[in-house]
């Protein structure tokens, strides 16, 4: 299981990771990604980036933290984290798991720019 992690490397290395997950596995070993990943459209960006937004400014809300929307907006898009993601559309990487021998991959979930995608390691 891997989460939040693997988009900060460049493709190549992403490729790589998968490469290695797959030689550590024993035959039926199952590997699971929970990972940012680009999004097909700038609508899709778009209507994230607002889905988190409104995220962030409930939980605070909850806190009785007193942030605009608009701050909360602000600081969401000029975020010092932002810089080092490299996103990747999920049908490359799990095309990427299918070149790599895995079996049964799929997107299993998907909410606009958050993926959990994997496969199994087939009995050889």
């Amino acid at each position: 299981m891997s989460g939040f992690s693997i988009h900060h490397q460049p493709d190549i290395r992403k490729r790589e990771i998968y490469q290695e997950i797959y030689e550590l596995l024993k035959p039926e070993g199952l590997f699971l990604n929970l990972e940012h990943i680009s999004s097909p459209s700038k609508l899709i960006e778009q209507l994230h980036g607002e889905l988190f937004v409104d995220s962030l400014y409930a939980f605070n809300q909850s806190k009785g933290i007193k942030k605009s929307r608009e701050e909360i907006d602000r600081l969401y898009y000029n975020r010092p984290d932002k810089a080092p993601n490299i996103l990747t559309p999920v049908e490359t990487q799990c095309n990427w798991l299918r070149e790599i021998g895995f079996i049964h991959v799929d997107c299993f979930l998907k909410v606009f720019e958050i993926a959990l995608f994997g496969g199994i390691k087939p009995i050889l």
